[in-house]
């Protein structure tokens, strides 16, 4: 039975790696997406970065539960396993519910970014700072107002939406994609490549609450083999006397 409780501490520890790998994936997923779309979401209020603060909060999180599972194998300590198969569960809740209510709003959030975008195009008209944040988002993204350069006034349209820096006057030569669609496709790769990573993860989670229950309950049946032997001795000691 000894050999049978080292394999799977084994094996829980190499899960345990692997998930605070996985942790430290979306802390800097999170970090990613908060340094790149910063100047993206000054013109739109599009929530990147209440997403990226909440990807480093449950990577975090993933990490330090990671931890206690790693504590909990190396002292066979049943507590500690139930526990940390417990915040595993609540975990794994916390992602399908997050996961659910993003699906669910999808198409809401579409409309409600594209109404930011142009409320942020109608500021920029006579606001240098969002002029700028949007002379950002068009160069970096070869697009040109929120669905094609004709939501600019001829007179305002900036030279960030020209195919060449320099062009100007009738034959400038504009960017004819809109940054809506283009930003819409961009977070939509984003958030496709976390929703394959969530679903990975997710996995992971449940084969690890199984494994630290069937470690959990192996701990625990030894250590009651071992008071029933021990008391089993003591009672043989007193009848002998």
């Amino acid at each position: 039975m000894a050999s049978g409780v080292g394999l799977m501490k084994l094996v829980l520890f190499v899960f345990n790696i692997f998930l605070t790998l996985s942790g430290i994936g979306i802390i800097i997923a999170g970090a990613f997406i908060l340094t790149t779309m910063a100047d993206f979401n000054r013109i739109a209020e599009s929530d990147l970065v209440k997403l990226a603060i909440a990807l480093i909060f449950a990577g975090a999180i993933v990490t330090i539960v990671a931890f206690i599972g790693c504590l909990g194998a190396m002292r066979e300590s049943y507590v500690i396993l139930m526990t940390f198969a417990g915040l595993l569960l609540a975990v794994f809740i916390m992602e399908l519910t997050v996961g659910i209510c993003a699906a669910a709003f999808k198409a809401d959030y579409k409309v409600a970014f594209k109404e930011s975008l142009t409320e942020s195009m109608k500021r920029a008209q006579g606001n240098g700072r969002d002029k700028n944040y949007w002379d950002v988002i068009q160069r970096q993204f070869k697009c040109c107002g929120v669905d094609g350069p004709r939501d600019w006034p001829n007179a305002n349209r900036p030279i960030s939406c020209c195919l060449d820096k320099f062009c100007a006057g009738d034959y400038a030569v504009y960017h004819q994609i809109g940054c809506y669609d283009q930003l819409v496709e961009k977070i939509q790769e984003s958030t496709s490549v976390l929703a394959y990573v969530g679903v990975g993860i997710a996995f992971m989670e449940i084969l690890g609450i199984f494994l630290t229950c069937w470690l959990a309950n192996t701990i625990k049946n030894d250590e009651d083999e071992v008071i029933k032997i021990h008391n089993g001795r003591d009672l043989g000691t007193s009848s002998e006397s």
